[in-house]
């Protein structure tokens, strides 16, 4: 999950249940706080971001795979938790008291962290890109592949009722803060469409026309004899956990469902499953990749289970020859190989040097079959090249960079 939804995550839950309602007087930063809820709410959003801290070790030590061996490590640890709590909590506790501002009793602090970091660990491991949880105990990747890393449907449904919440807040013409709203995120859903086509991750404008239509409940519907000033924001933030809760159970549901699709083809076409896996894709909780590893090749199966979007299938022939086995035999590698799922060995020669690329196929952005027998001008995501002299001797090696 990316760093911006877990920071308006952890703002949710802190209004929600770590702080009551705002007062009716202009919020000023100038002006020490009357009550302790403005630090609870930014503990629980500073908590709720903190594992992500570990982006920037690999920058630091110049370490191009820290992103695979580093991020969601030990940051991102149930066993170090509590640890990790206990010194943000420490760290806010007495900042908050030398800039004399309300804060909460010590205990409720470290609770609050708690639940914050905690729902960022949780976050992280519903989707495809694999936590560390058990770290520094145990270093293997979970990943329930339930949600894409970035979700913005997800992202909406925690973000929409603290907006709401806002517009709505006791004033005498909400309608001036909430159809503003609504026509700004309106015009976001259908500015979508255009942006995501190109990359091949269909939106249709149909869509769009539901995005405005929910937005509407958020902002438009309430304005109705004044219910939605009368919600208060604990209530309007406890209806996002609500939201977001049920968005993960369906997500949760849909990948079961996918997860048989792709099971019974890979029976159906009587496949040597090494590995197997139902990964969702953009923009939404339909369109899923279903990938399964055999010893000749990796097939991935694309299909959506709403709409009509065509089932497609791919076959990537695994390459294997000297050079292959060369490049295994790189530390680097088995380091790339331990954080893939599905890995592609491919062979080709660019400007008379032997090449061997190995990319993971989990990630949105593969290349298609067409491609895999030569040079490729993007290569995919999380891709790690060998260059090879004529002779046999590497000439390089390292991990090309995400587009």
């Amino acid at each position: 999950m990316d760093t911006i939804t877990h920071g308006i995550v952890g703002a949710l839950i802190g209004k929600a249940f770590f702080a009551g309602e705002p007062s009716r007087a202009p919020l000023s930063w100038s002006e020490p706080p009357r009550v302790a809820d403005r630090v609870a709410i930014l503990a629980c959003t500073a908590g709720a971001m903190f594992p992500d801290v570990d982006v920037f070790a690999g920058p630091l030590a110049r370490n191009s795979l820290a992103i695979m061996t580093w991020h969601r490590g030990i940051t991102h640890s149930i066993v170090m938790l509590p640890l990790w709590a206990a010194l943000l909590a420490t760290l806010s506790y007495g900042a908050a008291r030398r800039a004399r501002w309300p804060v909460p009793a010590f205990s409720d602090l470290l609770a609050i962290y708690v639940v914050a970091i905690g729902s960022h660990i949780f976050l992280d491991v519903v989707n495809n890109f694999g936590t560390m949880v058990w770290s520094p105990l145990n270093y293997s990747r979970v990943a329930w592949d339930w949600i894409f890393i970035v979700d913005l449907t997800f992202t909406s449904l925690a973000l929409a009722p603290q907006l709401a919440a806002w517009a709505f807040r006791p004033l005498k013409d909400p309608w001036k803060r909430a159809l503003p709203l609504w026509a700004l995120f309106s015009a976001a859903a259908f500015a979508i469409g255009p942006l995501v086509r190109p990359l091949d991750i269909p939106f249709p404008t149909g869509a769009s026309f539901v995005v405005a239509g929910a937005l509407g409940c958020f902002f438009l519907l309430p304005l109705r004899r004044g219910s939605g000033s009368r919600a208060g924001r604990v209530k309007w933030c406890r209806i996002g956990i609500v939201l977001t809760a049920g968005y993960l159970s369906f997500a949760a549901s849909m990948h079961r469902s996918s997860f048989q699709h792709v099971s019974e083809f890979a029976t159906q076409a009587h496949l040597d499953v090494q590995n197997i896996a139902a990964l969702p894709l953009p923009p939404s909780f339909a369109r899923w990749a279903g990938l399964i590893e055999t010893p000749d090749g990796i097939y991935r199966i694309q299909f959506a289970q709403l709409g009509n979007e065509p089932f497609h299938i791919d076959f990537f022939p695994q390459a294997s020859n000297q050079y292959v086995a060369s490049a295994r035999s790189l530390s680097e590698v088995q380091t790339f190989l331990w954080f893939a799922r599905f890995p592609l060995f491919r062979f080709f020669e660019r400007g008379g040097k032997p090449v061997v690329a190995i990319s993971d196929l989990r990630f949105y952005g593969q290349p298609r079959p067409a491609s895999l027998h030569g040079d490729i001008a993007q290569p995919p995501n999380f891709t790690f090249e060998v260059v090879f002299s004529p002779d046999g001797k590497i000439l390089s090696h390292g991990r090309l960079r995400e587009e």
